[in-house]
């Protein structure tokens, strides 16, 4: 600071030019700025610092908060297991976080069969009967999700974790009436043949006692009459 006074100083008011009152007022207000900017230079710093720290934080996923960022679900959604791994290894609680439109990591992992996501997403105690809360998400679970994908490896895992096979959700024909898995498989079969995936799942859907929403009613209504 001293010496970019004395360089302001020299510039301003050479030694050959005479002093007037101004310019002695104008040399101390020159002095008295250098002073004040030498002395908060050291605060300013700590502002811009903490103002960075606090962007980073914030940029990076929300762990701080407890709740995880849109990096973790995307990589739920893309089968990229060694960040969802790394991720639960902190946050074991994120394997039934939700997205702000109510889906956790299972759901999501039936987007394209991630199957690895979905066994370690289950290893640390994933909800396989998690509905989605989103307005317009039909209350559908993991199992449905994979049920529309065709993804028999995620199948297996979710109903390995107890999954329940006849968990209705709401029917993507928008009427309102509640369906099965087993309703929705159906369908595929009969308008997808020659689909091995879908004949696959039947199969196994049948080993595990899934039934139509037809045939749920049925059930339940011999049921009470029995007694």
């Amino acid at each position: 600071m001293i010496l970019l006074s004395f360089l302001l100083d020299r510039y301003l008011f050479p030694n050959h030019r005479r002093m007037d009152r101004t310019d002695h007022a104008l040399r101390f207000t020159i002095w008295a700025g250098l002073a004040v900017l030498f002395l908060t230079l050291p605060d300013l710093y700590g502002v811009v610092a903490a103002g960075d720290e606090e962007a980073s934080s914030s940029s990076s996923s929300s762990s701080s908060s407890g709740l995880p960022g849109p990096d973790f679900f995307d990589a739920c959604s893309k089968g990229e297991t060694d960040l969802v791994a790394e991720a639960m290894q902190s946050h074991p609680e994120w394997a039934n976080a939700r997205t702000p439109n109510g889906e956790t990591c299972l759901h999501l992992a039936g987007i394209y069969g991630a199957s690895s996501v979905t066994a370690l997403v289950l290893e640390h105690g994933g909800d396989p009967n998690v509905r989605s809360t989103y307005e317009k998400g039909l209350r559908m679970h993991p199992l449905s999700w994979n049920v529309y994908g065709g993804h028999l490896k995620n199948i297996e895992l979710l109903l390995g974790a107890g999954a329940d096979v006849n968990l209705d959700f709401d029917s993507m024909v928008g009427d309102g009436d509640p369906v099965t898995p087993m309703d929705v498989l159906l369908e595929l079969v009969k308008n997808e043949k020659g689909d091995d995936r879908f004949s696959a799942i039947e199969a196994v859907f049948r080993k595990h006692g899934a039934k139509t929403m037809e045939e749920l009613r049925a059930s339940a209504s011999a049921s009470s009459n029995e007694l």
